[in-house]
């Protein structure tokens, strides 16, 4: 015998109305007393006692059946419950028995109930005729399916050259960083193929159980971009080089253009150069002077007091002697030989021999290594890696070193945390209001006109209290995936910290107070510990 679930039914006779209990059997769930009172009042018996039902209920092994009022109602006919998922994709009915002088359920009635709750689609008509036929009774039995969307595929675009090309400094045998041969630029030749898209493909709508077409999610529609010196194809599929040249990818469009050569210094006989693409100064870039480039910047000489901002990498043969004026503002990395006295900012990593008294902020990793190099003051920050071979000097000079989130972001998210707990609170206040109103209602008390203002108030303030509460949730998702992002921050040393030093990780800050060699400095279980590197 399958499993079967307790049920009940009304008999109805001349002298009142009586209830039969049936218990569940095979391990079938247990009657809810609820669920009787439910089906009670759904029958309009108006005088019964609940807590008898329910003793009968706590001691039932065997069917039973006991007069519970003395009214003489209409019988009953076999009814439903018919509840929808929360997509609307599926519904299942809840059958209850008719009483002893009512009608049993015909598949027309089953389709009427239906229909009278909005079902029109998907309906199994199998389990109907099966339900007539054998009824089951206070079983949750899937009546009705949605036709499901089909997804369709976004539109994706192949880039055939590199996208992120990085200047990577040579390592020399001794140890030392060799800062001249870089290789820079990605060459691209006439005719080369630089991108090849796949369009979308759309998806198909589907329909939930009441009718209602379920449009699948939007795709994304791409499409090729391009600067000067491309040619789409007459498809609109693929990108063409119509010169020899560099290739760069900004944003979601392709560039390919020539390299625009200072052939001396970037003083006044120049004055401050704006430029499309890559920009080559073959001397130095006197104080007070800006270069701002779509592509690559790359100064052989020496960068005094200047800003230099570039949407793509900053390279530096020699490197910036900033006076407390200078400033690097690259979107990719900086690669320099030493940086002194200077504001240096970079959505990629930060690579140099050198670092003095300089702020530093790396999106990526900051690299100083080699034979003979050192950083000493300043503050140098990366949400991810930073690696030196030493860091301050023996005259205890103040160096500020920090990797992980800022503690911006760390106090942003517990003030949102306190700000939710008010908002809950609120709308927990709200709704009780609500409630205790909506039940004076239901008891057919008439409300009065300042008792409406009241609960139209109440419910403005719940929607906008829940409207600004979903969007601190939303706020605090996204500071916990920055969070999140962080949390292997290290800090590499290859020789020595000296005193003097402040190492913050994350939220958590640690001092330096004695010489510390070859180790690397991590969080563990919250808080910053001390390694050995090798």
């Amino acid at each position: 015998m399958a499993a079967r679930n307790g049920y009940f039914q009304l008999k109805v006779e001349q002298d009142g109305t009586y209830l039969t209990l049936f218990p569940p059997t095979q391990g079938g769930e247990s009657i809810d007393i609820r669920e009787v009172g439910r089906y009670l009042d759904r029958c309009k018996l108006l005088k019964y006692q609940i807590a008898d039902i329910n003793n009968e209920l706590q001691n039932l092994s065997t069917e039973k059946t006991f007069k519970i009022s003395d009214e003489v109602i209409l019988p009953p006919d076999a009814m439903a419950v018919i509840l929808l998922t929360k997509d609307k994709m599926g519904a299942v009915i809840r059958i209850y028995p008719p009483s002893n002088k009512g009608k049993a359920y015909t598949p027309k009635t089953i389709m009427d109930d239906l229909y009278h709750e909005g079902i029109k689609h998907g309906i199994k008509e199998n389990v109907v005729k099966a339900l007539a036929e054998r009824p089951l009774y206070c079983h949750n039995i899937p009546i009705a399916k949605g036709t499901p969307p089909v997804f369709g595929k976004d539109a994706s675009i192949e880039y055939k050259f590199n996208t992120k090309p990085g200047a990577k400094p040579k390592i020399n045998d001794d140890g030392t960083v060799d800062y001249h041969q870089l290789d820079v630029f990605t060459k691209v030749k006439k005719g080369q193929v630089l991108a090849v898209l796949t369009p979308e493909v759309h998806g198909k709508q589907g329909m939930n159980v009441l009718g209602e077409s379920v449009v699948p999610p939007r795709v994304k529609h791409c499409i090729l971009k391009h600067g000067r010196s491309i040619t789409l194809t007459e498809d609109r599929l693929q990108l063409i080089s119509e010169v020899d040249g560099d290739v760069k990818l900004e944003g979601d469009t392709v560039f390919v253009s020539d390299t625009y050569t200072v052939a001396a210094d970037v003083d006044p006989s120049t004055g401050d150069i704006e430029y499309e693409g890559n920009v080559v100064v073959v001397g130095n870039v006197r104080t007070g002077f800006m270069i701002k480039a779509k592509g690559d910047i790359e100064v052989r000489g020496v960068v005094e007091g200047a800003t230099l901002i570039s949407e793509g990498d900053i390279i530096l043969h020699r490197g910036i002697q900033g006076m407390n004026k200078g400033v690097l503002q690259a979107e990719g990395d900086v690669v320099t030989k030493f940086i002194e006295s200077a504001t240096v900012k970079t959505g990629g990593d930060v690579k140099a021999g050198a670092i003095l008294h300089s702020n530093i902020d790396a999106m990526g990793s900051i690299i100083c290594e080699g034979k003979k190099a050192f950083t000493i003051g300043g503050t140098l920050s990366s949400r991810s890696l930073i690696s030196l071979k030493t860091i301050g000097n023996k005259m205890g000079t103040v160096t500020n070193i920090r990797v992980g989130v800022d503690p911006v972001i760390m106090n942003e998210v517990v003030d949102l945390n306190k700000e939710n707990e008010k908002l809950s609170e609120e709308i927990t206040q709200s709704n009780q209001v609500l409630e205790i109103f909506k039940k004076r209602m239901e008891n057919g008390i008439k409300l009065t006109q300042d008792k409406i203002v009241l609960i139209k108030k109440a419910n403005e303030t719940r929607i906008q209290n829940q409207q600004k509460l979903d969007q601190n949730l939303e706020r605090i998702a996204r500071c916990k995936e920055l969070i999140a992002q962080n949390v292997n921050g290290r800090i590499k040393v290859s020789d020595i910290v000296f005193p003097g030093v402040r190492i913050t990780i994350g939220s958590k800050v640690m001092n330096v107070r004695e010489e510390l060699k070859f180790c690397q400095f991590r969080l563990d279980r919250g808080e910053i510990i001390t390694e050995s590197y090798c």
